[in-house]
């Protein structure tokens, strides 16, 4: 089994080996949250990153999963950060309904509800979550959350199959650790 250490510098290594694919419309910005996700693990936390863009790829707001970096902070998510970022821009910047919320991991239940409360117009992923993403459960939301969801577009994002392996390499990193962490910090360990 690989040490933490070990394994943030074998993702340095998949992520220095990637040369961007410009086929792919998501590949540069789907890097750039990978490398987000990164400096997440580096930190302590989940590998996860996360963007708010436009239309023309200009990122406005970008975070990483710092969740578990020093103490447990249940709204340290990447998505949540991201948004808390873009809403407190002194700038002028597009609407809400004009953006998308990219993620390296398909948003969980709570930034999800976060990205459809704030109007996101787009919520993209690199890679899907089967056990904890709500994208693909969206039907089972509230009913007035999934009004709001009726109004937002979803996909996967079209990156390159390095990127998208990265993604799943990056939030699968020290997955079982994480749980592990989060029950014991509710007396459930």
């Amino acid at each position: 089994m690989q040490s933490d250490q070990e394994t943030v510098g074998s993702l340095q290594g998949m992520l220095a080996g990637i040369e961007p694919d410009l086929r792919h419309r998501d590949e540069v910005q789907g890097l750039h949250a990978c490398e987000l996700a990164l400096r997440a693990l580096q930190e302590g936390g989940y590998g996860v990153g996360a963007l708010v863009m436009d239309e023309d790829h200009k990122i406005w707001a970008e975070a990483e999963n710092l969740t578990f970096a020093d103490v447990l902070d249940s709204a340290g998510h990447a998505e949540m950060r991201a948004l808390d970022r873009f809403e407190q821009l002194d700038v002028d910047h597009p609407q809400p309904c004009q953006l998308t919320l990219l993620a390296t991991l398909e948003p969980c239940p709570m930034c999800l509800s976060r990205a459809l409360y704030a109007g996101m117009g787009e919520v993209v992923y690199i890679v899907e979550d089967g056990d904890g993403g709500m994208v693909h459960r969206r039907d089972h939301l509230p009913p007035a959350l999934r009004e709001l969801a009726q109004m937002t577009s979803y996909r996967l994002a079209d990156v390159s199959a390095p990127v998208r392996q990265l993604a799943r390499s990056l939030a699968d990193a020290q997955l079982a650790q994480k749980r592990q962490a989060l029950m014991a910090a509710h007396g459930r360990a």
